[in-house]
């Protein structure tokens, strides 16, 4: 069964004060609103409420602690999501609250430092949370999502991709992600240049300082190759904040001079100082990063007159790419900069606004708080349009399935949204994992 858009009046919480996304380094918390603010036009009704709550439990207020970084290296991949997660919160609350009980967010900032995120996480459980939202990525996610599970909290990471944070084994079963993981961006990414582009020959450079920069790429790879593309060469670098490019593109010019494409599965700022250093030293052959985190104004502010790149982000944001087919993305980042005072940078606040969304009727579906609860009632939902089309968990894998990839093509600095593309297969690249099964079932 499929559910259409649960928009409760994007512009409704215009009014409502942003608690917890400030970016300073203090914690924060969204008060609840007093009475619901007047709503606005809505981009599409509003679904009726889920079926068939679960058995028993008690709905009681939502204490939320946000566990995601304000500052460091991975805060331009916290930042936004944090606030659109929030942003929809609000908007429950406005709504009537989540089960009737006015929801509240604490965010604090972890410093992008896994030490000090198990610290903050255990603060939080201390603090009586009962939902924990974490970080972006798997390797900062991991320290929060490990406390959290350890108390049968739920672990809800913004939008990790990497498939040990959904796995159900790594971290465990609390912890689940909006995102649709490596495994589908990958192949989908890899069916693209293949299929559409017509290329054949493929050099990759890879990232591997994150598991997410690591398995994006191995499932590219993997697709390219069943589908009988050609990698002509490899390299490797390192995207910390102290990456020198020159060795890497030394290497590149003779190594990727026959390439149709080349594959950069990385991560800002060090993806752009890598594409710039490319451009720079006369290399024009297209590039492609397999996935959403090099996209947006965070690619064109570093590098203005951008062309031949590929991204595939979750969204075409109307701040800086022209064309998405879904004219909800555009009144979202319009509520977004309402609510925010900024636009979208990169697409995955829409993943973290779904979240929110998906978390409200988790809590309804369960008619209870309990963690085991809510999070039984992700994987059992129906199939529910909170945004930019249906979306669903599973009983074994906790990315969504049901999401189609937008595929943005930067030239002269502006993106232009090309297609929407889902993997007609999923590579193979670690049989045994239920992620890369669930998402193939669901292909």
């Amino acid at each position: 069964m499929k559910i259409s858009k649960r928009w409760i009046g994007v512009a409704a919480a215009a009014g409502i004060l942003l608690a917890g996304c400030s970016s300073s380094s203090e914690d924060t918390a969204a008060e609840a609103p007093a009475e619901e603010a007047p709503a606005a036009e809505a981009p599409a009704e509003e679904a009726p409420a889920a079926e068939a709550p679960a058995e028993g439990g008690t709905i009681e207020p939502l204490n939320i602690h946000i566990v995601a970084a304000k500052t460091g290296i991975i805060s331009p991949f916290d930042i936004q999501p944090a606030e659109a997660f929030t942003m929809a919160i609000d908007e429950l609350n406005a709504a009537g609250g989540i089960g009737g009980q006015q929801a509240t967010v604490t965010w604090t900032d972890t410093k992008s430092d896994p030490a000090l995120t198990t610290q903050i996480a255990q603060e939080a459980v201390d603090a009586g949370a009962n939902i924990i939202v974490t970080t972006c990525d798997f390797d900062f996610a991991a320290p929060a999502a490990t406390v959290a599970q350890a108390n049968n909290i739920p672990a809800l990471s913004l939008c990790l991709g990497d498939r040990k944070g959904t796995d159900l084994v790594t971290i465990g079963p609390m912890s689940l992600s909006p995102s649709p993981g490596n495994a589908f961006k990958g192949s989908a990414a890899a069916e693209f240049a293949f299929n559409d582009k017509g290329w054949t020959k493929a050099y990759v450079l890879q990232d591997d300082l994150l598991e997410y920069t690591k398995s994006l790429g191995s499932y590219f790879k993997g697709r390219w190759t069943e589908l009988g593309g050609e990698i002509i060469g490899e390299d490797v670098f390192t995207g910390n904040e102290q990456l020198d490019p020159a060795a890497n593109v030394t290497r590149l010019r003779d190594g990727a001079k026959d390439a149709d494409v080349i594959i950069i599965p990385s991560v800002v700022p060090a993806a752009t100082t890598m594409i710039k250093a490319i451009r720079d030293a006369g290399i024009t052959t297209p590039i492609m990063m397999p996935g959403a985190a090099v996209d947006g104004t965070l690619v064109t502010g570093a590098i203005p007159n951008i062309s031949d790149f590929y991204s595939f982000p979750f969204a075409c944001m109307s701040a800086y790419c022209e064309g998405d087919p879904d004219p909800d993305v555009k009144a979202f980042g319009d509520a977004f900069k309402a609510k925010t005072g900024a636009d979208p940078y990169l697409a995955y606040p829409v993943l973290s606004y779904e979240l929110g969304k998906a978390l409200g009727a988790a809590v309804e579906f369960a008619g209870s708080t309990d963690g085991p609860a809510i999070i039984k009632a992700f994987e059992t939902m129906p199939p529910t349009d909170y945004l930019t089309g249906p979306i669903a968990w599973s009983e074994t894998c906790h990315h969504t399935t049901g999401r189609q990839q937008r595929v943005v093509e930067y030239q002269d600095g502006k993106g232009k949204f090309v297609t929407l593309i889902t993997p007609e297969k999923i590579a193979s690249v670690d049989p045994g994992n239920p992620c890369e099964a669930a998402q193939s079932t669901a292909g």
